[in-house]
């Protein structure tokens, strides 16, 4: 008796072995459970990317009235090619440590104008736009910048070319999901770099806040979290600044380091 006993006992081993071996865990244990993946963070930046005919990609960074799955939705229904909330566009890093920050302003990843033969680089933006928009005072707000500089110049002067970069400025006619758009070809510092205003906005207080924001992308910014700066995404409320904060300059003056003029 002790003998069977003994085989038993010893086939019964084999046949936990053998079952923790298949299930990864003892007989009548319940399975180990699969790690959720991680849930991912929508930090309300919106892009858009389109295949041009000369090769390269078009990027755009789309200012939302402060819903970023509605206006992604909104351009999906208008057949853009639409970027899921956390994918980087082609070329671009996504990250804090991938970029230029400080405090709760930082760049738009691998976006920065070339220095084109001077101190600083020279932009210029080309106003299009109607009454209403207040792009004189916007681009005097973003002058105040250390490391590069902001020109004002009505759209029929043309482009003064000789290194320096123009950024047209234009308004167009998006859903209520949209206060704006800047356009910049990926891994391009030489531009072409475009802004487009919501027409809707003309003549208020957004109209303002909305300008100052998508020059500060087309100066090579990305958005910013405080209220305290024109960088900050959605519709304004009481207390939003109308224009950058010391934190976005802090943060153009990291992207164009060599000393200016």
């Amino acid at each position: 008796m002790k003998g069977i006993r003994r085989r038993l006992a010893a086939a019964a081993a084999v046949l936990a072995t053998l079952t923790i071996g298949l299930t990864g865990s003892p007989a009548g244990a319940a399975p180990p459970t699969a790690t959720p993946a991680p849930a991912v963070v929508d930090n309300g930046d919106v892009y858009t990317v389109q295949q041009l005919p000369n090769g390269q990609t078009r990027i755009g960074l789309h200012q939302h009235a402060g819903n970023a799955e509605a206006l992604r939705n909104s351009l999906r229904a208008q057949g853009k090619n639409v970027l899921a909330a956390g994918q980087a566009p082609p070329g671009q890093r996504m990250g804090l440590l991938a970029c230029e920050s400080y405090g709760t302003a930082v760049q738009w990843c691998d976006h920065a104008w070339s220095y084109g033969g001077f101190n600083d680089p020279q932009v210029y933006f080309l106003d299009h736009t109607p009454a209403g928009f207040p792009v004189t005072d916007a681009v005097n707000d973003w002058y105040q910048a250390v490391g590069i500089d902001a020109y004002y110049r009505w759209y029929t002067a043309g482009c003064p070319g000789g290194g320096r970069h123009c950024v047209h400025v234009r308004t167009y006619s998006p859903g209520p999901d949209e206060f704006g758009v800047t356009y910049w070809n990926a891994n391009a510092p030489e531009g072409p770099v475009d802004v487009y205003l919501a027409s809707h906005m003309a003549g208020t207080n957004q109209a303002r806040k909305s300008t100052c924001h998508e020059l500060g992308h087309a100066l090579g910014l990305g958005h910013n979290s405080s209220t305290n700066s024109c960088m900050k995404q959605g519709r304004i409320a009481a207390g939003w600044s109308l224009r950058p904060s010391s934190q976005d300059f802090e943060v153009l003056k990291r992207i164009y380091p060599r000393p200016g003029t």
